[in-house]
Order: C-alpha cells, then structure tokens, then sequence
C-alpha cells in the first residue's frame, strides 16, 4: 500500500497534514516520532481486541484514523483522527507492548 492521508488530494496536501499532526503532537506532548510510516495495528488494551487502519473507523472513537505513528522513546503509537491528535486533543496512545501486530506503508499486506 502507498502512503496516503484519507482526504488529501495530492502527495503534497498528505505530506503537509502529516507533518502538522507531527508537530502539533510535538508540541503538545513533547513526542518525537521515527520515520515510519504505520499503515495498521491490531492490539489489546485491557483485554479487549481493537484494530486501526488508516483510512477506515478506529473501533475505539468511531472516527476515521488520518495518521499512525510511531514514538520510540516511550515505545507508543499514535493513533490520531480527527478529534483524537488531528485537528487537536491528544491521540489515541497505544503502548508496543499492546501491539499485535502493526503494518507500515510500502510493505507486503499494508
């Protein structure tokens, strides 16, 4: 799968809100983000099952996941749509500890 940013209609506009919820993200929690690109993860919080996708509903908020990255310092995704990270408030934090598994960009299946 190509990286794309639901709704943006070109390479540009998607490469642009990227970096914005980098750095609104940056701003308010201090998060420094690696280079990757996360597509998908499926993982458990409190014993539930919860999948995200970009581009499709995040089962937790009900809103569709724009972005999901990845903060190594502290091992967290970010799960970010358009209330939870995007437009403001802090995204929805998922520990790698929780991951299942997690699809990046440009990989087999993702």
């Amino acid at each position: 799968m190509e990286f794309f940013i639901p709704v943006a209609k070109s390479d540009e506009q998607a490469a642009g809100v990227y970096k914005a919820i980098k750095d609104h993200l940056r701003d308010e929690m201090g998060a420094v983000f690696s280079d990757r690109r996360v597509f998908a993860l499926s993982y458990v919080h409190n014993g539930k099952a919860y999948s995200a996708e970009v581009g499709k509903p995040e089962h937790g908020a009900g809103e569709v996941v724009i972005a999901i990255l990845f903060e190594p310092v502290r091992s967290l995704y970010h799960v970010c749509t358009p209330s939870r990270g995007v437009v403001g408030g802090t995204s929805i934090l998922v520990g790698a500890n929780e991951v299942r598994t997690s699809t990046d960009f440009g990989t087999n299946g993702g």
